[in-house]
């Protein structure tokens, strides 16, 4: 019995018990189950293209059972939908710094350009996997609903954020209307992928490089937005 005046140890918090982490430790190797079985549908996608993803060989590049699959992932539009949204959601994370960083909003729309161009020129497949193998294979609406749209939404405003400032401080070329600028810019980034991506999809080759117009086209919205 403790002496009078002696303090009990407090009480371990509901994480510390071990019923706790037991279910953190379970949780931890879901986390990483579920990763693997992405990584795994990313290699199946770049080495065999939408018609070679499957269920079956999802597990056989994760070297599991395709019920194991099908606890993750109960669709492959399920599966799709994680792949985009992850893809997606790591772009909007760099295309954020790259606005956030800009001197000024105009210069914020070649940011973006570069930064998402630049962000895919080295791996064209991580392109097809947020963009146009969804379009191919379709996503989950509540994915386009709660992880898509806000996550380009982000972009979005931040961008036309930074071209209101200019506007009001007389820097924006009369007759832009920010919110569809800042749409432009993204709508250009993205146009200059699909077009390389899809040729180079078939085959073939653009005349240009993707550098090239990625230049090309910040130079065109430097000089009409200023």
């Amino acid at each position: 019995m403790a002496s009078r005046g002696s303090r009990r140890p407090a009480p371990p918090g509901d994480k510390d018990t071990p019923e706790a982490q037991r279910e953190a430790r379970k949780a931890r190797r879901q986390e990483n189950r579920r990763a693997a079985l992405l990584e795994a549908a990313r290699q199946v996608l770049a080495k065999h293209g939408v018609t070679g993803l499957t269920m079956e060989a999802v597990a056989g590049a994760a070297d599991v059972s395709k019920p194991a699959v099908f606890y993750y992932f109960r669709t492959k539009e399920e599966l799709m939908g994680a792949l985009a949204a992850e893809q997606l959601e790591a772009e909007v994370a760099v295309l954020e710094r790259a606005i956030a960083a800009a001197p000024s909003g105009v210069e914020a729309l070649v940011a973006l350009v570069r930064a998402k161009v630049d962000f895919y020129a080295d791996d064209l497949a991580a392109f097809r996997v947020a963009y146009l193998w969804p379009q191919l294979i379709g996503i989950p609406p509540e994915v386009l609903r709660e992880r898509v749209y806000p996550a380009s939404q982000r972009v979005n405003d931040a961008l036309e954020a930074r071209l209101k400032a200019d506007a009001r401080a007389g820097q924006l070329a009369p007759g832009f209307e920010p919110r569809r600028l800042a749409n432009l810019a993204w709508t250009t980034a993205h146009g200059l992928l699909s077009l390389v991506a899809g040729m180079e999809q078939v085959g073939g080759a653009t005349r240009h490089t993707l550098t090239q117009l990625r230049d090309e086209a910040c130079l065109l919205l430097r000089r009409a937005g200023a």
